[in-house]
């Protein structure tokens, strides 16, 4: 199994297409799903691309009050992108997530670790599903998903 991966991972490594090009800027919309109360949200993110396969992206999402509870959550995450074939990504991602609260629970500090994918459906519209774990303090980590469109220019 390791063996596969390896091969895996050096294949996507050695592709020569490259498409979270410099310079290029997007603007997206999601939906997502947080396990730590099970709420539903949705957000907006901005990314950029620093070099050809390396961008940064900030989000933030508001999730929907669920037992008197409604979260937002801040993220600033980097994305390695990984071309697999014509129109269709995946990228690891780390960062760091910052979410407040409308009650008495203090504001939280993580770090997100995670992945995702993502499908050009046109030059400059591309559809994604994203996965994090984030790692917070005070036992609050938590699992995160999310959908999206993101429009480049």
């Amino acid at each position: 199994m390791k063996k596969y991966l390896f091969m895996l991972v050096a294949m996507l490594t050695l592709s020569t297409a490259a498409f979270a090009q410099q310079g290029v800027t997007g603007f997206g919309i999601n939906g997502s799903y947080d396990d730590w109360n099970g709420q539903f949200g949705i957000g907006v993110k901005l990314q950029y691309g620093f070099v050809d396969q390396l961008r940064g992206d900030l989000s933030t999402d508001l999730f929907f009050k669920k037992n008197d509870i409604s979260m937002v959550d801040v993220n600033g995450n980097v994305h390695y992108v990984f071309p697999v074939v014509s129109k269709f990504n995946v990228y690891p991602l780390a960062g760091l997530n910052i979410a407040f609260f409308n009650h008495d629970i203090p504001t939280r500090l993580g770090v997100n670790l995670g992945g995702g994918l993502e499908y050009f459906v046109a030059d400059q519209v591309k559809i994604g599903a994203e996965a994090k774990y984030i790692v917070s303090d005070n036992g609050f980590s938590r699992f995160n998903v999310g959908v999206g469109v993101t429009f480049l220019f």
